[in-house]
């Protein structure tokens, strides 16, 4: 009797010590994981700050928003895309910010979205969770372009079951200028990205700080 339960008790210590082993690994395993990641992250922080060299109170915006698409990046494997927009010149009316924001939305909505996730239909739940998280900044030329110095950078986090369609894009002016949503582009281009692409494309940000965000509940967010 004695000698069973000894064997019980031994085999007993010798499962509850591999399931310690076994937990204890992924305890280090996850650990190390996320050591990386930190390490990774605090490499980039070090990057995106050499870049702005001062940061001031609106860079640390700029620099959340890029870390928040660094996430995305790692953590819901977005590929991410820098879309420039510019404009037809309208007679000599000169084009307010307002003006443009209003182009690129109309232009964004019922135009790019509809085709990037081949619905229109794009608010049900299902579609809103695959949209780009797209973040469009304010910029000018320094001298006039084409007549209108105003014109949009974007940074599309585009998610992997749309990934295929935007690759498909050609990178010089992937949008026509001729549909009734987009006949105000003048010029576009896309190419895909880093990170850091988002400090530049929001270098305006001290004089246009109200950026354009879709979906629309990420700008209050942030």
């Amino acid at each position: 009797m004695k000698i069973q339960l000894d064997e019980y008790y031994l085999k007993k210590y010798k499962m509850n010590t591999e399931q310690s082993r076994t937990t204890s690994l992924t305890q280090l395993v996850n650990t190390s994981i996320e050591y990386s990641k930190e390490s990774l992250i605090d490499t980039e922080r070090l990057k995106w700050k050499s870049y702005l060299f001062k940061p001031t109170h609106s860079d640390q915006i700029r620099l959340s928003l890029t870390e928040h698409i660094y996430n995305l990046v790692q953590d819901e494997n977005r590929s991410l895309f820098h879309l420039t927009t510019t404009y037809k010149p309208y007679q000599n009316r000169t084009y307010t910010k307002s003006d443009i924001d209003l182009f690129f939305t109309n232009f964004y909505l019922k135009y790019l979205l509809p085709r990037v996730l081949n619905t229109r239909n794009y608010t049900r739940p299902s579609k809103r969770s695959i949209q780009p998280i797209t973040f469009t900044f304010t910029d000018e030329h320094l001298q006039s372009f084409n007549g209108d110095r105003l014109h949009h950078h974007s940074i599309l986090c585009v998610h992997p079951d749309t990934l295929s369609f935007v690759e498909s894009l050609p990178e010089d002016n992937p949008i026509p200028t001729n549909t009734p949503y987009t006949h105000k582009i003048c010029t576009s281009h896309i190419r895909s990205c880093e990170p850091m692409t988002l400090l530049y494309s929001s270098k305006m940000y001290d004089r246009y700080p109200d950026f354009l965000s879709f979906p629309d509940k990420l700008h209050r967010e942030h």
